[in-house]
């Protein structure tokens, strides 16, 4: 039906979604995941091109464009194109809080209109999708979810280039190595680095019982330096 699509997440979702339901509630357009991007600092404030120690927070939300990369622009253009005839909209991306922001950021960005119905589903067999579809809701019933993925987005932003750019400023001390600070890559090498140093610090120390019998090892760790 031409006054009706679907939008998946990725093409493999689509080919089971076809599969599935044939074009009963339309024609099956898949995302290649985000099909936007943030704009970058600079493109909300110009000033903030020159790197410095400040936060990077715009006085409303960082705005988005079309993503690059892959067939992105291809499969942007083509879910655009169908959303100016379309009256509904079936989203179908992962029933996640990251499948929501995908699936609802492409019709914020282009101010769509029309009926949107939600469709979730955690398997892709055939009869799980058709009762998925059976079962959709009104998108305006996921808008918490919505909201909170824009705001794990938007503060990822701020977070993340504010203090890599504040890092490297004053800890690159003029070099041109960018010194990456990120929210959670930031913690996991921290684990990770702490990890290594305890392995590499790691001093076995026997123990004996009342009859002075060594009757096995413990492990010892010394005083464990900076990490980062």
């Amino acid at each position: 039906m031409a006054d009706q699509i679907v939008i998946t997440e990725k093409s493999s979702q689509a080919k089971d979604v076809r599969a599935a339901v044939g074009s009963r509630y339309g024609n099956i357009l898949p995302a290649e995941g985000h099909l936007f991007d943030l704009l970058e600092p600079e493109d909300v404030v110009p000033a903030w091109k020159r790197w410095s120690p400040i936060l990077l927070r715009p006085e409303g939300l960082y705005g988005t464009r079309p993503a690059e990369g892959g067939n992105k622009a291809a499969k942007l253009r083509a879910i655009r194109e169908a959303l100016r005839s379309a009256t509904r909209v079936w989203l179908a991306t992962d029933c996640d809080r990251e499948g929501q922001l995908i699936g609802q950021e492409i019709l914020e960005h282009y101010n769509y209109r029309g009926q949107v119905m939600r469709v979730l589903f955690t398997a892709q067999d055939h009869q799980t999708i058709r009762d998925a579809f059976g079962k959709a809701k009104p998108n305006t019933e996921y808008a918490r979810l919505y909201a909170a993925a824009v705001a794990r987005r938007q503060a990822d932003q701020i977070y993340n280039l504010s203090l890599t750019r504040t890092a490297t400023v004053i800890l690159g001390q003029g070099s041109r190595r960018v010194i990456g600070v990120g929210r959670v890559k930031t913690p996991t090498l921290a684990i990770v680095c702490k990890r290594e140093l305890e392995i590499r610090n790691f001093v076995p120390i026997h123990y004996f019982g009342s009859s002075g019998k060594r009757v096995g090892v413990f492990s010892n760790f010394r005083a464990l330096g900076a990490c980062m």
